[in-house]
């Protein structure tokens, strides 16, 4: 499994240095082809057992250690002074790194040879379902005919893949919402406990119980927390918080655990809530974890998900947990048609062969089974299903399920796949951030040439996510408002069967108990979660590639031991050849100027640090692609890093920039794709160099009102955007004028954030918005005629936001067909808005509605005319108003009133 995802990123290196670089010797050449072709011999080889891959993974581990050395070798050669006099020899590494090259590369080659001759062991059965596959993604292959996030846009329903559990669904929404008016004891604080082993469907069962309007009316207030094995009690109390509390806490980071406990246990004594615990392990969580909750008699509930018994029954001694039922084979057999999606109706003659073979599996199995078939051409189903297990006894058969899944990856989405064991169980991944690191970690740096000049990386990552979701290996959690994935994560019983095998090949390790890698045992990749560092330079492997540390324990001292720990290591020589240092959501990490000597560099993930100030260094580093700053204090960039000439992503928090310090050279962040965060206070710095940076993709900028001219004739050039976020303030920080701004003609631009007042009519709207729009916030934007006409002709829109005074008419009417796709709808803080009108079939989509602080709106009967409508929240909204809009609503409508106090 290791050898394989290994040997194939080590080919791409090989492969890229071979048709790239300009200065290799003709020896070299041979020996980097013989290279290539001996590691697809390897990855061709039908007999990858875990004995032979652990043999194989530490000579292809030494060959990619020579060759990235190598490239640290050119790197090293380009800081020197002597290029800026001799430029043509900006890519000759030194003679002693191109042989030192070659001596590896036939070492490799050697010990390679002597593998095969004593590799005879016997193949147990899951090493060989571990073994490649030789044959093509379906859907990679057809992915031309997906528009971006099309492919797994169905699953934003999130009730197509339901099946089975109503009676056990409607038993416990008894129990959840089970009242009487005499029997005081019948309200008392009850745990309502279901138990299964994992993959039986039990997270999913309790989630649509949950999401349901009827219990959501219920519960004055609900939260949900994962706890799993790893939790820590402060965080799980802090997320609870976060769910029930009303107004937001703040300085909840300083408060210590007890402090948290109390403030818990008053914010839920007078409320009538729901708790969910989901994935509790063991008795000692439960117990630690039933502190905060009050029993005030009035009929509040905590839901317990399990594996074990013991818990179940320790949870509630007088209410019997609920045991997952299996599923009949019927509704086996929808569930997997639900999986095929159009693909069903040829999955009907292979009905008993199928069934034959899915007798007892369980919701995770059939589910993973569905996304091999839908990823294989059907003339191949047959085949596949053959290879489906034949008996489903216990958790043997699900094992197999997942090791075949795995199997049946190409090699590119084998490496995508086991990357996500890094991230904590069962925990929430932000999908940019697994994206980039996707990017930095090489896994897509050998694109086949077509696809590398008919596409970026950034849409082949978006692409092999997809597969993966369509494979159910990966969990879409959360969704953006306009259908884009936003968080996701491996299911657990997934993370478990792969996280001891990536961990026992040295893929990766985790410090949490002063634990020490295997002997012998290279480890690419260092995962921190201690809450104090434990001397980890003693141990650490001179050639780790990639350290993540997820030690947020926040306003703490604790992490300014990961800055002395890199700097102690990266001054003695350690982390030379590093690619990916994440440190987001750690709490000032303090970083060391030495990180200048970190050459290889291509992620630096300081996102949420709330730090102060960065070393001038990493203005130096040049291979950087990746440098997030979002959610910190750094007000200041090294002048360097616009020179940078392989950055792709970079996001700031209103860094000011008034004008260059010079114009960049040639090259400087001509990949740029995203930029955000940028304040532009001069028309100089368009002028200087912020006009070449023509690739962006994405653009988040404030502009002072005097560089909006600029500014917008620098954007029309920009025909690639998809998104952008354009605000333009006076010298006081308030909002202007926005003069001059066209986007009609860029066609590929989805999502749209423009702040500041428009000089035009209404019905000009029309030639400054792109007709291809998905989302559009518009605020202060100040428009005398009301907007929805010409709005409601934009067919792809789905979210719209009218913020605070971006309308100041008095009357708005949404017309009879309009808004054709609208989902989300919010409506900010319109102060002069009195009458609003919903014509027939105008916004048949709406789902969303959110209405706040509209202090004027007196009519709320347009509610009856939104069919669809299933949730509306209501903020600092008139009393009045409020029980209007309680009395038209129907019945399966989910009303959320807010009343927060907000500053003029």
């Amino acid at each position: 499994m290791a050898a394989e995802v290994a040997a194939f990123l080590l080919t791409q290196k090989l492969q890229n240095l071979r048709d790239d670089d300009i200065i290799i010797y003709p020896r070299l050449k041979r020996k980097i082809n013989s290279s290539i072709f001996a590691l697809q011999q390897l990855l061709s080889s039908s007999d990858d057992s875990d004995v032979t891959s652990s043999r194989a993974l530490p000579f292809i581990y030494s060959a990619e250690d020579t060759f990235d050395t190598y490239l640290l070798s050119r790197a090293q050669q380009r800081r020197k002074d002597f290029i800026e006099t001799y430029p043509s020899f900006q890519y000759l590494a030194p003679l002693w790194s191109q042989k030192d090259l070659g001596k590896g590369l036939k070492k490799f080659l050697n010990d390679l040879k002597a593998l095969r001759f004593h590799s005879s062991e016997q193949v147990n059965p899951e090493s060989r379902v571990l073994g490649k596959t030789q044959e093509k993604d379906r859907c990679l292959v057809n992915a031309g005919r997906f528009g971006r996030w099309d492919s797994i846009a169905h699953l934003l329903d999130k009730e197509s893949n339901i099946v089975g559990q109503i009676s056990d669904m409607g038993k416990m929404v008894s129990e959840l919402m089970m009242t009487s008016e005499g029997a005081q004891g019948e309200e008392a604080l009850r745990v309502v406990s279901v138990v299964g082993s994992g993959g039986s469907g039990k997270t999913t069962m309790v989630r649509r119980v949950y999401n349901r309007v009827d219990v959501k009316k219920h519960f004055e207030c609900c939260a949900w927390v994962r706890v799993s094995r790893e939790f820590v009690f402060k965080n799980v109390v802090m997320s609870i918080i976060e769910q029930v509390s009303i107004n937001r806490l703040n300085d909840v980071d300083h408060m210590n655990e007890e402090v948290l406990v109390e403030k818990l246990f008053k914010e839920l004594i007078d409320k009538r809530y729901l708790i969910v615990l989901d994935d509790v392990c063991d008795a000692e969580a439960w117990h630690q974890l039933t502190i905060p909750f009050p029993d005030s008699k009035n009929g509040s509930r905590v839901i317990l998900t399990t594996c074990d018994d013991k818990v179940a029954r320790l949870a509630d001694p007088w209410n019997l947990p609920s045991q997952m039922c299996r599923l009949t084979n019927e509704e086996r057999w929808e569930l997997l048609l639900k999986k095929m999606k159009e693909h069903e109706g040829g999955l009907t003659e292979y009905k008993d062969k199928i069934m034959a073979k899915l007798c007892r599996g369980s919701p995770l199995g059939i589910v993973l089974l569905g996304g091999i078939l839908l990823n294989t051409e059907p003339s191949e189903w047959a085949g596949k299903i053959d290879k489906f297990p034949s008996s489903w006894q216990d958790e043997r058969a699900l094992r197999d399920i997942l090791a075949l899944s795995y199997q049946e990856l190409p090699p590119e989405l084998k490496a995508c796949f086991l990357y996500l064991v890094i991230f904590p169980i069962a925990s929430d991944i932000s999908v940019r951030r697994l994206l980039w690191l996707w990017l930095s970690e090489g896994f897509l740096d050998g694109l086949p040439g077509t696809e590398r000049k008919e596409r970026e990386p950034e849409d082949m990552a978006e692409l092999y996510f997809q597969r993966l979701v369509s494979r159910n290996l990966i969990e879409v959690t959360k969704w953006k408002l306009d259908g884009c994935p936003k968080m996701c994560r491996m299911p657990g019983v997934i993370h478990e069967f792969f996280f001891p095998k990536s961990v026992d090949l040295g893929i990766l390790h985790i410090d949490e108990n002063s634990s020490r890698p295997p002997e012998n045992c290279k480890v690419r990749r260092l995962m921190e979660f201690l809450k104090k560092q434990n001397s980890l330079d003693s141990f650490i492997d001179p050639s780790l590639r990639s350290y993540t540390s997820f030690n947020s324990t926040s306003r703490g001292t604790a992490n300014r031991d990961i800055g002395t720990f890199l700097m102690n290591v990266i001054q003695n020589g350690g982390f030379r050849l590093l690619k990916v240092l994440d440190l987001e959501g750690v709490y000032k990490p303090v970083l060391p100027e030495s990180m200048r000597n970190l050459l290889l560099l291509r992620f630096l993930g300081l996102r949420s640090t709330v730090l102060d100030s960065i070393p001038s260094a990493i203005g130096q580093l040049p291979c950087l692609e990746t440098l997030d700053l979002k959610h910190t204090n750094v007000t200041a960039i090294p002048s360097s890093i616009w020179e940078a000439k392989s950055l792709r992503h970079f996001c700031m928090n209103e860094v000011h920039i008034d004008a260059f310090v010079h114009k960049p050279s040639k090259g400087s962040l001509t990949n740029l794709h995203t930029l955000k965060g940028l304040y532009v206070g001069d028309k100089k710095a368009v002028v200087n160099g912020l006009d070449r940076l023509v690739k962006l993709r994405k653009l988040g900028l404030t502009c002072h009102k005097d560089s909006l001219k600029a500014v917008a004739k620098w954007i029309k050039q920009l025909t690639n955007l998809q998104s952008l976020k354009l605000r333009s303030v006076d010298k006081f920080g308030k909002p202007s004028k926005l003069e001059g701004i066209s986007m009609a003609q860029h066609l590929n631009l989805c999502n749209l954030y423009l702040l500041g007042s428009l000089p035009i009519r209404t019905n000009q709207l029309s030639r400054v918005l792109p007709s291809c729009l998905r989302k559009l916030t518009l605020s202060k934007s100040k428009l005398v005629e009301d907007p929805m006409e010409v709005l409601g002709q934009l067919k792809d829109l789905t979210i719209l936001r009218l913020f605070a005074h971006s309308y100041v008419g008095s009357q708005m009417t949404c017309v009879s067909g309009g808004f054709p796709k609208l989902r989300v709808l919010k409506l900010w803080m319109l102060d002069e808005l009195q009458h609003w009108t919903v014509q027939d079939q105008a916004m048949p989509l709406l789902q969303e509605l959110e209405i706040r602080r509209c202090k004027q709106l007196e009519n709320s009967d347009v509610l009856e005319h939104l069919p669809s409508l299933n949730e509306v929240v209501l903020t600092d909204m008139p009393q009045s108003f409020v029980e209007e809009v309680r009395k038209s609503i129907a019945n399966d409508v989910f009303l959320k009133v807010n009343d927060w106090k907000f500053s003029h």
